[in-house]
């Protein structure tokens, strides 16, 4: 096993340039884009219908800025398109007398977000205007009762205030492009094992002293180590050099990050117990990597996610899991018994996948 596991390190000694490349893309990637994004809330440009008059517009404008995530102004259409077309912002508000749209000019997660607090809005607004109908002065009544409320409710969950979910651009982007670069660096490590079995290195070391348990362990650990390693450098990286807030568990986000690189070791392993060429792998590894970032809310949060379908495939995904615990720790400032069940899961799923696919290797190389 000794020899098996320092000969991959000696490969990797004089073939390091997939496993750099995936860390810088990671650092590049979220320095870029998280650290040098804005602070503050974000400004987005809202122009109206053109039946809606000057008051109607002002009384919209204040109605949406009564929150501190967004800074909604007001400007003609032309300008707000001429923000979106430059790139200053993502997405303009186009708003309408029971409606809206958004004016999307590039993908972004805090689309999502936007898109959910003005449904939230024009819902409620709408509501207090049919009431309104039928109970003249009943908005007034509505907003001195929640200025001088006669009771107050604070229900609490394991992942903070009831229906509050919050959103952390930066650790949002540091985790899921951690967790997705690493499932390249992990399964290509793998591919040294479909080379000996192509090549008839894997036979010969079958019919050799070593035992086929050493072999799968020298192999499996160190492809385990290099994308551990992988995620713990950028984590304290990110925490010590760019100030990312991580939490006070930073020891929990490491086995966390432990426990997702087993699953996707086992994952790894399973494709490549389906695959005979390494030339397959060149395209199906790029395949279940985004698929599994793009359903699992490596490029934005799962809990934005309404459509059924989705949320039942993510449920499966071990980055889902590793994504739902490091944001439990990090953003909600949660400890081990509220991540024991995703734990439970990634190294559920990694068990499993590599049974199988042992059992699959073995069987075709019997056969």
């Amino acid at each position: 096993m000794k020899a098996v596991f320092l000969l991959q390190w000696r490969r990797f000694y004089r073939k390091p340039l997939l496993v750099l490349a995936m860390f810088g893309l990671t650092v590049i990637f979220v320095s870029v884009t998280a650290a040098g994004g804005q602070s503050g809330p974000q400004m987005v440009p809202v122009y109206a219908e053109e039946s809606m008059n000057g008051r109607q517009a002002q009384t919209w404008l204040e109605r949406l800025n009564d929150g501190d995530q967004f800074q909604f102004e007001l400007m003609t259409e032309p300008e707000a398109r001429s923000y979106v077309a430059e790139g200053d912002v993502s997405q303009a508000v186009n708003l309408l007398e029971t409606d809206y749209r958004l004016l999307v000019g590039r993908e972004d997660p805090a689309r999502f977000a936007l898109d959910s607090f003005l449904r939230r809005i024009y819902s409620e607004e709408l509501r207090l205007e049919q009431a309104e109908q039928t109970t003249p002065g009943i908005r007034a009544d509505v907003e001195s009762s929640l200025a001088d409320p006669a009771l107050t409710l604070s229900v609490e969950s394991l992942q903070g205030v009831e229906d509050s979910f919050q959103y952390n651009g930066q650790l949002q982007l540091l985790f899921g492009m951690t967790l997705f670069f690493v499932i390249y660096t992990i399964m290509f490590s793998l591919v040294r094992i479909v080379d000996e079995k192509r090549t008839g290195t894997w036979s010969r070391m079958i019919i050799s002293p070593v035992r086929k348990w050493q072999m799968y362990l020298g192999h499996l650990g160190y492809s385990f180590l290099i994308g551990f390693f992988q995620i713990t450098l950028i984590f304290l990286l990110f925490r010590f050099a760019f100030g990312f807030e991580l939490g006070d568990r930073f020891w929990l986000l490491i086995a966390i990050a432990a426990c997702y690189t087993f699953s996707i070791v086992a994952l790894g392993l399973l494709i490549i117990s389906l695959i005979t060429k390494p030339q397959q792998l060149g395209a199906v590894i790029p395949i279940v990597a985004t698929g599994m970032a793009m359903m699992g809310g490596a490029f934005w949060p799962i809990e934005l996610v309404t459509n059924e379908i989705l949320l039942a495939i993510s449920k499966a995904l071990p980055i889902t899991y590793g994504l739902q615990a490091l944001t439990s720790v990090a953003v909600y400032g949660n400890g081990l018994q509220a991540v024991a069940m995703p734990l439970l899961l990634l190294l559920g799923f990694g068990s499993i996948c590599m049974a199988i696919a042992i059992r699959l290797m073995e069987w075709r190389s019997a056969s």
